[in-house]
């Protein structure tokens, strides 16, 4: 009887002792293995040139109906080179709360510099600067991210979780913060006076001022267009005539 109970015991025995490595092998792995390590990669340039524009000031209004008297101003333009750039920091404009596990985590709605940048599944992402362990990642439309960065231990590494965070607002955004250059002086000065009817003509007095001066010194012109005139075109900028007399002119500029 001793024989046939430990004949009968020993493939149990047996059963529990050889398990097929291919229960074990990825859950042991991933016990034993180290967190993999990544580094976060230099931020993008503090400021980045993205092109220059003309910005004007003018005395008119597009389409709009104006009248000046002998002596006044018909046309006032001052054109200014104004050179735009990318900024290295990001603005959030409203609090978010990020909660993972039982940290909970507020961002202040206030300006954050740009720490670094991660590269994820092949797109590049931001980083914030590190909010106790976390570092976390926004991407270029400024959606903060449910994935997340954790410094490691000792080293300059981090480590990416597997684990989502929870964002409050869900669809918490960031900007990039762009700003511009803008020239003191104009580039382009210049003031069409109207001079009456004469001659059977409209004549306008045209100064053309040299770049700082405010009109203080540059050239000076007579334009004279047929009193009947309709339409004129002065130094870019076309004119539709309503009334011309030897007091006043009123007039729309309807392109420039």
């Amino acid at each position: 009887m001793r024989h046939l109970f430990s004949f009968f015991i020993l493939p149990v025995v047996a059963s529990c002792a050889f398990v097929p490595d291919v229960w074990t092998s990825k859950s042991f792995d991933a016990m034993q293995s180290p967190a993999r390590s990544y580094s976060i990669l230099p931020p993008p340039e503090q400021s980045v040139f993205t092109g220059s524009k003309t910005v004007y000031q003018n005395n008119y209004v597009l389409n709009q109906l104006t009248s000046a008297k002998v002596g006044e101003t018909v046309l006032r333009v001052q054109a200014y080179k104004k050179d735009d750039f990318i900024s290295g920091d990001l603005r959030l404009d409203a609090p978010v709360t990020i909660k993972i596990h039982t940290d909970e985590i507020k961002l202040a709605a206030k300006r954050y510099p740009i720490y670094g940048m991660f590269e994820l599944d092949g797109q590049p992402y931001f980083v914030l600067p590190k909010q106790g362990h976390y570092y976390f990642l926004v991407d270029t439309h400024g959606v903060i991210q449910t994935r997340f960065l954790y410094d490691m231990k000792g080293s300059d590494k981090v480590t990416l979780f597997t684990d989502r965070a929870m964002l409050f607002p869900e669809t918490a955004r960031m900007k990039r913060i762009t700003y511009f250059e803008q020239s003191k002086i104009p580039f382009l000065d210049f003031e069409v006076v109207y001079d009456g009817i004469k001659n059977n003509q409209i004549v306008l007095f045209y100064k053309n001022a040299v770049p700082g001066t405010d009109g203080g010194s540059g050239s000076f012109d007579t334009l004279v267009y047929p009193a009947d005139s309709t339409m004129i075109s002065v130094k870019g900028r076309l004119l539709r005539i309503i009334r011309a007399d030897r007091e006043q002119i009123t007039y729309i500029v309807v392109r420039e």
